[in-house]
C-alpha cells in the first residue's frame, strides 16, 4: 500500500492591546506524507514514512529580552521505519521504528532573568533554534503466556541535539535539547483472574536530561514503580493502587535564576515529581 497525504495552511493573527503593542503576523505553511506499507505472508507488518510537518509562528506577551517579541514557524522532516508483528500462536507481540528528523528553526520554551538582582524579572518565552536534529528507536514487546498474564516491556532511545543555535546562555550547537532523556524504559505485569481478581505492578526508568535551554543543569536518573490490586465484576470495579510505591524523590523541572538577597547568586531550584500516594477507586458502570 502505498499513501499521500498533503496540506496546506494559511493564518493570520491582528493583535493590539493598551500598552500600545500592535502586531499582525502571516503565513502560510505547507506539510505532507508519504507512507509504504507491506503485509507479509506470516502477518508481519512493515513501513517506511517521509513526512513534513509544521508549527505556526507567533509571538510573546509581556516582558521579554530583547529581539525576543516574534518567533517563526517551525518545520520538521521526518523519516521512519518500523516493523510490527506476532508470533507463538499470537501469544508474543511486538513493534518497534527507527526514526530521524530534522527541525528548522526549531521553536523552543525558555527562561531568562531580565535583571539579575530582580527575581520578579524573571521570564518564559519562547524562542527560536536555528536547527535541531533528533533520532532514535522505540520498540515494544507484549508476552500473553496464559489467559491470566501478560507482560510488557517498552524501550525508548534517543539523541535530541540542537544542530546550531546560540541560546540565552551561549552556543548549545551539540548539546542534547532540554527534557529529552537519552533512554526511557518501562516493564511491567498483569494478573486478572476469572472470578474478578487481579492484580498489576508497572516499573519505569528514565535517564537524566537537561531542564531547560537558559542553563545547563540537569535532572538525576529515576525510576519509579507503580502497583495496583482490585476486585472487578461486570458492573463494579474496586481497586487499592499504589503510586510512587518507593517513594523515589525526583526532579520533573528546573530553574536556575537568582532568588537570594544579597547578592543574588544563580542557584538551581527544582520542581519534584509526586511523592509516594495511595488510595481507593470504586467504579460502577450503568
Amino acid at each position: 500500500q502505498l499513501a499521500f497525504g498533503l496540506r496546506v495552511e494559511s493564518r493570520s493573527t491582528d493583535y493590539s492591546d493598551s500598552a500600545g503593542l500592535r502586531l499582525d503576523p502571516g503565513e502560510t505553511m505547507v506539510g505532507g506524507e508519504i507512507t509504504y506499507r507491506h503485509t507479509f505472508d506470516d502477518g508481519l507488518v512493515s513501513y517506511l514514512s517521509l513526512s513534513r510537518g509544521y508549527k505556526a509562528g507567533g509571538f510573546n506577551l509581556g516582558l521579554v529580552p530583547g529581539g525576543r517579541r516574534e518567533f517563526e514557524q517551525e518545520s520538521l522532516w521526518s523519516f521512519e521505519a518500523g516493523i510490527k508483528g506476532q508470533m507463538l500462536e499470537d501469544s508474543l507481540r511486538f513493534s518497534g521504528a527507527v526514526f530521524y528528523s530534522v527541525r528548522q528553526d526549531q521553536q523552543v520554551r525558555t527562561s531568562a532573568q531580565l535583571s539579575p538582582n530582580d527575581p520578579a524579572s524573571f521570564v518564559f518565552f519562547t524562542d527560536n533554534a536555528a536547527e535541531g536534529r533528533t533520532s532514535g528507536l522505540e520498540a515494544e514487546l507484549r508476552w500473553l503466556p496464559a489467559d491470566a498474564w501478560e507482560f510488557y516491556a517498552n524501550l525508548g532511545l534517543l539523541n535530541a541535539e540542537f544542530e546550531d543555535f546560540a541560546g540565552p546562555g551561549g552556543d548549545l550547537s551539540s548539546r542534547d535539547q532540554a527534557h529529552a532523556p537519552n533512554y526511557t524504559l518501562a516493564v511491567g505485569g498483569t494478573y486478572r483472574h476469572s472470578e474478578g481478581f487481579f492484580a498489576r505492578l508497572d516499573l519505569s526508568s528514565r535517564d537524566e536530561f537537561y531542564f531547560d535551554i537558559s542553563h545547563n543543569q540537569k535532572s538525576d536518573r529515576y525510576s519509579l514503580a507503580n502497583a495496583r490490586v482490585g476486585f472487578e465484576r461486570e458492573r463494579w470495579t474496586v481497586q487499592l493502587w499504589a503510586r510512587n510505591l518507593l517513594d523515589e524523590r525526583y526532579a520533573v523541572r528546573g530553574f536556575f535564576f537568582g532568588n537570594e538577597p544579597p547578592d543574588f547568586p544563580d542557584k538551581l531550584y527544582v520542581r519534584h515529581g509526586d511523592p509516594r500516594q495511595f488510595g481507593l477507586t470504586f467504579d460502577m458502570r450503568f
